[in-house]
């Protein structure tokens, strides 16, 4: 219900009343979806509490990532065929996604550590969805033969789960023209667990 009065906030004439929807939804309903593992509904919730609590920061970053659209697309193909033969070359065939991070995410980066979007790279993530925790632990090995993990940035979330039960093998590498880039690795149904939590 939430989600949908989000996607629809265009519609209250009143900025003051969108505003404190926005900010309702961020404080709220945005930690409550991610406690209950919601992650896409988290995200969007985000995005568009985002849009109007910083519209000018919104904005500016919808048109910087808009910019190098082009390249992203391209850079995801090349990952995902460069992931997809590093991983036959060990009888894995599991579905490789690839994507851009949400707005709201690239936005906590900068503040966080106080950086510039240009200075920003790990903008790409990409996800592993496997058979079973085996071949995920596979995978992490097969990514890491190929690309050197950048320290301090793995996480076992399968061994440890997280309170809302969400799992995966979280780690960051320097993929090729040394880009750094985010992979999850999990299988079918903790992917399922992840995106629809609880529910």
């Amino acid at each position: 219900d939430r989600l949908h009065n989000m996607r629809t906030l265009d519609s209250i004439p009143n900025e003051d009343k969108r505003n404190r929807i926005a900010k309702e939804t961020m404080e709220i309903y945005a930690p409550l979806s991610d406690r209950m593992g919601m992650n896409h509904i988290r995200d969007e919730l985000e995005d568009l509490s985002f849009r109007y609590m910083r519209p000018e920061i919104y904005y500016d970053l919808v048109q910087k990532v808009n910019q190098k659209k082009k390249e992203r697309e391209e850079y995801v193909s090349q990952v995902i065929g460069d992931l997809e033969e590093q991983l036959k070359e060990v009888q894995l065939n599991p579905e490789i996604q690839g994507r851009s991070k949400h707005l709201y995410s690239i936005y906590k980066k900068m503040e966080q550590r106080g950086l510039e979007f240009e200075q920003i790279y790990d903008l790409m993530a990409f996800r592993i969805i496997t058979n079973t925790v085996g071949e995920c632990y596979s995978a992490l090995g097969c990514i890491h033969a190929k690309w050197k993990p950048v320290p301090g940035r793995f996480k076992d979330y399968i061994a440890l789960a997280k309170s809302n039960n969400y799992q995966s093998l979280h780690t960051t590498v320097i993929g090729p023209n040394a880009q750094r880039i985010e992979v999850q690795i999990r299988t079918e149904e903790m992917h399922l667990i992840a995106e629809r939590g609880i529910a």
